[in-house]
């Protein structure tokens, strides 16, 4: 369990890291984020920098909670926290979908692809994976994390980040 537990959080803490720098990378990058997140979310104007602050400051603070689990004992709170954003960020592109909007979410910066059913889905797989991982957090215990093993847990997350960061991208190649 301790090496499922383990992967979990680094996938989830590769997806929260690239989306937070894809959006901070540029000021344009940024702008576009903003205006994604007024879009997607039904905002006023004047609220479109706030929530995308609030967002892009949630996305790290869930890196950090996922990379340090000592914060809480035993790491569930990075993991619920990260759950929680992802099922809120499916419910924002599910409305966005409802009421007809064909933005791109600018999720990891510069995709030009407008949300899809595969967008909610990517975040409530995600979210799933974040809430199995909590759920076994207390199964796996203080088991001791072999170096070996966590390496391979650490492969498999990145190919496993790179997919879903890539996803918009690789399946416009398989079309």
């Amino acid at each position: 369990m301790v090496y499922a537990v383990l992967t979990a959080r680094l996938v989830l803490m590769g997806v929260f890291l690239v989306s937070a720098l894809t959006k901070l990378r540029t000021r344009q990058a940024f702008g576009e984020f903003t205006m994604a997140v007024r879009r997607l979310g039904g905002l006023p104007a004047p609220l479109g920098v706030p929530a995308a602050v609030v967002v892009v400051t949630a996305e790290a603070g869930t890196v950090v909670m996922l990379a340090a689990p000592g914060l809480d004992g035993d790491g569930r709170a990075g993991l619920l926290l990260a759950a929680g954003l992802l099922l809120g960020f499916a419910v924002v592109l599910f409305a966005a979908l409802r009421r007809g909007t064909a933005e791109p979410c600018r999720c990891f910066g510069g995709s030009d692809e407008p949300i899809s059913r595969r967008h909610v889905a990517r975040n409530a797989v995600l979210a799933a994976g974040a809430v199995a991982g909590a759920a076994m957090t207390s199964a796996a215990g203080d088991t001791p994390v072999a170096l070996p093993v966590a390496a391979l847990c650490l492969v498999g997350a990145s190919v496993a980040v790179g997919a879903v960061v890539l996803l918009d991208d690789l399946l416009h190649l398989l079309r």
